[in-house]
């Protein structure tokens, strides 16, 4: 199989990358001044415009500029929802003590938009900060796949917000709906690894694109699963690992979701989202309420993933317990209130006249009984 480069990240993604960046634009910023400094003494009129053209060049190929936080707007494509206080408190910190030791990257629409550095962006305002440093670029041709590429290699996001960023770049680049794009990939993955293909899907990841169409092509999809599984490849993603432990954080409760945009991590959330009303015996309004509690304890107590499912097994079999009682304790008078509605008014016309009174009788005296266990409820 051939090698395949790694992906070309714009040269924005990687600290690595941007310093090498920052350097080259610092060596073209002196090239720009000793050239304007040449053209100012020869003194010539007609190179007026040249030296204002140069000017303009310089100021956008600066490299690193001040800008006013006012000015900078968050990226409505930024694949990371997620910034938790603690984050931002600890990057002011940071910001605080050491200053700003990297510039943020901006792109350059009607107004400066950010690309890299939200966080940085977000503890500066909480610090009451004037202006950042900042690199401006040009808006990058497909900028949700961009940002999302520069976000999917860090560790910090979150699967939601990744589960979520993936299914909207699938969604953009297919005739997809969102909401179809898990199904199908869980029933490709399904199928492949029945029939022991899978490996060979995964193996694509590292192939040059026309290997990984090929290859692809050769195992008989439908167009929608080869363009899921395609889309997933470039992005050097593996399809049964985002099926198995990404994707499922889309149907998780919205009590979790919130819980995990608050720290919860994912893995803890599957485990929690086991307390549903089916396996609780309750309803959904009282299964969200449960959660909610042990969700708390969870990341009160720091649990860890094991302690988690421990506690979730306690609670199902506990509540399990209380609702087989309860059941059995309603069961007696469940079966009588059926026999009662079975008796049909053909019946009671065929029955004697002692007898009906008997059992007139009978049923004024339990009426009487249930007034009274009523009014002790």
């Amino acid at each position: 199989m051939t090698a395949r480069k790694a992906t070309d990240l714009t040269n924005y993604f990687s600290a690595a990358k941007q310093s090498q960046q920052l350097s080259s634009a610092e060596e073209e910023l002196q090239r720009l001044r000793a050239e304007i400094e040449e053209l100012r003494s020869l003194g010539a009129a007609e190179l007026e415009q040249q030296l204002a053209n140069l000017r303009k060049q310089l100021q956008s190929q600066s490299g690193i500029l001040s800008i006013s936080i006012e000015q900078i707007e968050p990226n409505p494509e930024q694949p990371r929802q997620t910034f938790l206080p603690e984050s931002i408190e600890s990057m002011s910190r940071s910001l605080a003590e050491d200053g700003q030791l990297q510039p943020i990257i901006l792109i350059q629409r009607e107004n400066l938009v950010l690309f890299d550095g939200e966080r940085r962006w977000r503890s500066a305002k909480a610090l009451g900060w004037q202006n950042l440093q900042a690199v401006i670029i040009p808006e990058p041709v497909s900028l949700h796949r961009k940002a999302l590429l520069t976000s999917l290699h860090r560790e910090d996001l979150n699967p939601l917000d990744k589960a979520e960023a993936i299914v909207r770049e699938l969604a953009n680049n297919t005739d997809l709906e969102q909401v179809d794009i898990p199904r199908i990939l869980s029933t490709v993955v399904r199928r492949l690894n029945a029939q022991k293909k899978m490996n060979s899907v995964v193996e694509l990841m590292t192939a040059e694109n026309a290997e990984q169409q090929s290859g692809l092509a050769a195992l008989g999809l439908s167009d929608s699963e080869q363009a899921v599984l395609g889309l997933l490849l470039d992005l050097q993603l593996n399809p049964a690992s985002i099926d198995a432990n990404v994707f499922p954080m889309l149907s998780l409760a919205s009590d979790l979701k919130v819980a995990i945009r608050s720290g919860l991590k994912g893995v803890h959330a599957m485990a929690l989202q086991k307390l549903s009303p089916k396996n609780l015996g309750v309803t959904e309004e009282e299964a969200q309420s449960i959660r909610v509690t042990t969700t708390q304890k969870v990341m009160t107590e720091k649990l860890s993933a094991s302690a988690t499912r421990k506690l979730v097994s306690k609670v199902v079999a506990t509540h399990a317990q209380s609702s087989s009682t309860s059941e059995a304790k309603i069961k007696p008078v469940s079966q009588e209130a059926r026999r009662l509605q079975k008796l049909s008014l053909e019946s009671l016309k065929k029955a004697e006249r002692t007898q009906l009174i008997k059992f007139q009788e009978v049923l004024r005296e339990k009426l009487a009984e249930i007034e009274e266990v009523l009014k002790q409820k």
